[in-house]
This record gives structure tokens, sequence and C-alpha cells, in this order.
């Protein structure tokens, strides 16, 4: 596997050009790094954090991950904004954290932010540094989330691996919410076609609403025409019980783990996420993709195939 990206800034320095084997990447502080290959984006961290209007705050109250296509010219996943503001690109969130007889959300980011204070980088990647914020600035959890980007076998054409160590600087905290509001997911671009969003998982008519701890999960999306398939590996080293929100329209699909975190002993995610250009629907392609991830050799199952659940339309107020 050729290494497509190498990321050797810390997201505090000078925003200059630092070219890799074949990609260059380029910080901007307090907005962005961005990834590029050949003069092509291939993905930005929006790192930006600004409270100076309520506005601005929520623009900027979580980072997350924007992927595009192999050109560099479409944006896949969705920024602010538009159907559910706080649905956005890679992102990880809980809806509900418990820490010290007290709740808090930070899925929709309610009374507290997810701020980037440093980046420090690594062999094919970085980790970003995030402190999640309480009720006041003082975080109630400290995040390590570290991304490694890397050129998969065909058909993929990109892939993101992640990790995530959440920890509390006292005490003990649940980690907890729901497969909507809950987990590392991924919510496409705000232009999907939501009539064709089409979902594959393992297992012959599995009800996905049900089943838990699956190796992988896929989504086929079209936008602006286009048509895309990302694939999510669940290491088998995360959490078990964990359920899979692979079933909306709009496309926000990923893994809902939950467990609690000490200092000693982080909360600890690691999913990888593979994308293609065009629709793939192979359940071979996709298990060779997770036994190589995961280390396993285990056969092809048989696969489930499903559109995604329409929207139903909004019954009209009697008058």
């Amino acid at each position: 596997m050729k290494h497509l990206l190498v990321l050797a800034l810390l997201i505090r320095c000078a925003g200059s050009l630092v070219a890799a084997e074949e990609a260059q990447i380029k910080v901007r502080p307090g907005e962005d790094v961005e990834i590029t290959q050949d003069g092509k984006i291939l993905a930005r961290f929006m790192t930006a954090h600004d409270v100076s209007t309520a506005e601005k705050r929520l623009e900027t109250y979580k980072p997350y991950l924007h992927v595009y296509d192999a050109d560099g010219e479409l944006r896949l996943t969705k920024g602010p904004g538009f159907q559910y503001t706080h649905h956005r690109g890679i992102m990880v969130g809980f809806m509900k954290i418990t820490l010290d007889g007290k709740s808090y959300d930070r899925w929709h980011m309610k009374g507290g932010d997810q701020v980037v204070t440093d980046i420090t980088p690594t062999a094919g990647g970085f980790t970003a540094h995030i402190d999640w914020q309480g009720d006041t600035a003082k975080p109630i959890l400290t995040e390590e989330r570290a991304f490694v980007f890397s050129h998969p076998a065909g058909p993929f054409y990109f892939a993101i691996d992640m990790t995530s160590a959440l920890r509390p600087d006292h005490g003990e905290a649940k980690i907890d919410g729901d497969p909507e509001h809950a987990g590392a997911q991924f919510r496409p671009s705000e232009k999907i076609d939501g009539k064709t969003t089409t979902y594959v998982y393992p297992g012959k008519d599995e009800a996905i609403h049900k089943v838990k701890d699956l190796p992988w999960v896929a989504e086929i999306f079209t936008i602006e025409g286009k048509t895309f398939t990302a694939l999510l590996l669940n290491h088998p080293t995360n959490p078990t019980g964990t359920a899979f929100s692979a079933y909306r329209d709009y496309g926000r699909f990923g893994a809902f783990p939950k467990g609690t975190a000490t200092a000693a002993a982080p909360f600890k995610l690691h999913y990888k996420w593979l994308v293609a250009a065009g629709d793939i629907r192979d359940g071979a392609v996709f298990q060779h993709a997770y036994n190589a991830f995961a280390g396993t050799n285990e056969p092809t199952p048989p696969v489930t195939v499903i559109l995604a659940e329409q929207t139903k339309p909004k019954t009209p107020a009697k008058k």
C-alpha cells in the first residue's frame, strides 16, 4: 500500500505549504488543515473556533473532516447549516456524557464546544488534541483524535483511519447517547439525492435497527448526479454492543458505541472509512477490506442491500 499523505506540521505553525512524497499540506492556523495531491484536494480538517457571535459559534463549535472526490472538485461531506446543522463530515460526538452527576450534550453542542487546541504530526497523518467543554470553558473531557490517510487497493481511492481516546481529568465519565445522536459518523453533502441512498451490511435480511457489532457497513449515495460508496470498518477492539445507524435517506451513518472513561482508562475507538467512485455493493470487496484492517481471515458473508428509509412528508395541519 502506497501512503498518500504525510502531515508534518503543527496547526499552530505558520500556514505554509509543505511537500510530502506526493501530497501537499497547507495549514491555515485557526481555520483548517488542507490535504492535496497533484493540486487536487483530498480532505480538509476543519479546526476553526470562533465565539465572537452566536452565528460564528454555530458554524465552528466542533471539528470535523471534509472528504472530496478523486478529482478534488466535489465536496462529498456536509458542513454547517442545511438539514441538521450539527451533522458535519466525519465527526465524533455523544449526546449524553455524565460526569460528577451532570449530563452534557456534545452531539448537538448544547452549552459547550469541542475545541482543537493543537495538532501533532505523525507518520502519514496527525493527531488532533481536542477539549470537550463542560458548561464553562474548562473541559469535561480531552480527546486525542488521530488520522492516518492512505491510498487503498481498488476500487477505493481514499482511506481514512481514525482512532479516538476520550478521558476526563478526574472521576469516571459515562459516554452514552443513541444510534442517531452519538458515535463516529459520516454525513454526506447537503446535495445528496435521498431517494437513491442505499445501505449494504453483512448478514441476510438483517434488521439494522437491532443488530450489533457489525464488522462493516457501506453506503451508496449520489451527489450532483455522481455516485459514491463509503465503507465504514469497525475494529474488533471497539466496545462490544455497538449499534449502527445506517438507514437515513440524507445519508448520515455510523457506529454508536458506549462505555465509561477515566484518566487511566480512556474510552477508545478505532474506525476506518474507504471511499470509492461508483456503486460498489460487493460483499467480497468489503469483507476483504475488513480482514486487512482487523487482521482476520473471515469468509465473505451474505449481505443485505436495502434502500434508505424515506422521509415521510409532513401532514398538513388541520384548519
